[in-house]
């Protein structure tokens, strides 16, 4: 059997192992040839395909170095990484530089169709992560966005001008762990251990009427005169209050037996209750500033019930910058705003006079 002759060097241009037949009758036999290992691509590391790509089009491991900024011998290490992956030989030397094997020419050709497609792939990417970016997306109890986010949309605004703000009102508070959300403005117990946030603020809850029920009902002087009042609202309806409280909890519990023991009125969702009261159907319930806000009338002012207000986030959010700004700022407001969540405003709504 004829020996193969074969030798390999090693070229100074490019740092990789060439295999060169010293004979063109040198032969393998087919007992001996040495089977090629199966390539593991998905082991190599996508920046080889990348690296591999620039000596091939320029042709030269010095020049591809020069073109990536890196130095000649990590390139050469690097391409020798990828041969070894491969399983095959990628280039062999000429005075320019090297050129492409015939499995080197393959590997451009599929590596090419690669690049190109996670190109095309990272641009799609960066557009939608460019997009969501910019948008901000928080949920809050309808009081806490009609009476407080809302009026500060225009601020929030003002922080990018490409901004984008999806606000999820509702009397169910939202889940953020399990939903898209960026930031929860929480009324009670913080709830989810994987979110991180802060305690901002307490808001007062208190009893409330419009002063047209009041010009018929003389107003209660004591928690004990609530039992000859129309009540707004079950102990059902509160339930989620109870688990959640701060301090104060007996004005609610006084409020609910009356309610209980003369038959009330329930109209859900609980936001409807300044409505109702609103339209004077009885005393309700209510958060003493968004209370307030909608022109109802504070009665037994002395009795409150407080709850915190938590800002909560997921600590993946900090990644975007324009989030971290939107924190920072709902922090800063929320903290501003403590004294009219204790419901300590300048202007309040007394009791009419009596005569």
């Amino acid at each position: 059997m004829t020996a193969a002759l074969l030798s390999t060097k090693s070229s100074r241009e490019s740092g990789v192992a060439y295999v060169e037949i010293g004979s063109p009758a040198a032969r393998i036999d087919k007992p001996d040839a040495i089977k090629p290992r199966k390539a593991r691509l998905t082991e190599a590391n996508w920046d080889l395909f990348r690296l591999f790509l620039a000596v091939a089009k320029t042709g030269s491991v010095n020049r591809a170095a020069k073109e990536l900024a890196m130095s000649q011998p990590t390139v050469s290490r690097r391409m020798k990484e990828l041969e070894r992956h491969v399983g095959a030989p990628l280039f062999f030397r000429i005075p320019s530089g090297v050129k492409l094997t015939e499995e080197g020419e393959a590997l451009r050709l599929s590596a090419k169709g690669l690049m190109q497609s996670f190109e095309a792939f990272y641009r799609d990417m960066s557009l939608h992560v460019g997009d969501r970016s910019f948008a901000i997306k928080i949920s809050a109890t309808e009081g806490v966005t009609k009476h407080w986010l809302l009026p500060r949309v225009a601020k929030l605004r003002a922080l990018n001008g490409h901004i984008r703000i999806d606000i999820n009102s509702s009397v169910q508070q939202q889940n953020l762990a399990s939903s898209d959300l960026d930031f929860v403005i929480r009324v009670g117990h913080p709830g989810d251990d994987e979110l991180i946030g802060r305690k901002v603020a307490t808001v007062a809850f208190g009893i409330f009427a419009s002063e047209s029920y009041l010009a018929e009902h003389p107003a209660p002087k004591t928690v004990a005169d609530l039992a000859n009042h129309e009540i707004i609202g079950s102990s059902a309806d509160f339930g989620g209050l109870h688990s959640q409280r701060t301090g104060g909890m007996g004005l609610l519990t006084s409020f609910e037996a009356a309610g209980d023991a003369k038959g009330s009125l329930r109209v859900m969702p609980i936001a409807n209750h300044f409505a109702a009261a609103g339209a004077g159907l009885g005393l309700a319930f209510v958060a003493v500033p968004f209370a307030l806000a909608e022109g109802l009338v504070r009665v037994l002012p002395d009795e409150s019930t407080l709850m915190d207000i938590w800002l909560l986030r997921r600590r993946e959010t900090d990644l975007r910058k324009l989030t971290r700004q939107v924190r920072r700022f709902l922090e800063s407001e929320l903290t501003q705003s403590r004294s009219w969540f204790a419901g300590q405003q300048v202007v309040r709504k007394s009791l009419p006079r009596l005569a």
